[in-house]
């Protein structure tokens, strides 16, 4: 796994979260 795929896996969980809200 790459480190720029994690970084955009964090992007995509932190942006869910915010829609969540």
């Amino acid at each position: 796994m790459s480190l720029n795929q994690l970084n955009w896996l964090s992007v995509g969980v932190v942006l869910t979260i915010f829609i969540l809200i």
